[in-house]
């Protein structure tokens, strides 16, 4: 049995085959007319099965085309998570290492105005205490 285009076997219109054709008592315009009808319908065929073909890859290439983008959709969501899971750690460690830094600074200027502010205490002391014993110096003599 011969294959047509579209994988059916080829037959005519009512199902006769090349056997009928050979039949002489039905006549020229018969046979022309069941032979172009069996064209006509292997035409038919052929052209819904080529239609079936392109629904058929239609549906599997957007499909596909489909799951590539929801794939992207969801790589793109994992890759900024982690974008912000990296950026967050590097605020973090902005944050804590200015914090400390500022601490730092305060600290040292604490300990800066504390020392300036014993060491003029201690001046002032010294001055006020020179000059008591030079003022007692000179109220002896007297």
């Amino acid at each position: 049995m011969n294959e047509s285009v579209s994988g059916q076997a080829a037959a005519g219109s009512n199902g006769s085959e090349r056997a009928k054709l050979s039949i002489p008592q039905e006549g020229l315009i018969y046979t022309w007319i069941d032979g172009s009808l069996g064209v006509v319908e292997e035409i038919v065929r052929a052209g819904f099965g080529f239609l079936e073909d392109v629904r058929v890859e239609t549906h599997e290439r957007l499909g596909a085309t489909l799951d590539l983008l929801e794939g992207l959709d969801r790589s793109v969501f994992r890759v900024a998570r982690k974008a912000l899971v990296r950026v967050d750690g590097i605020s973090e460690r902005t944050l804590t290492s200015s914090q400390h830094g500022w601490f730092a600074l305060l600290g040292t200027i604490r300990r800066t105005s504390q020392g300036t502010a014993g060491l003029a205490s201690e001046t002032a002391v010294a001055i006020v205490g020179e000059r008591k014993a030079t003022q007692q110096l000179v109220i002896r003599p007297s």
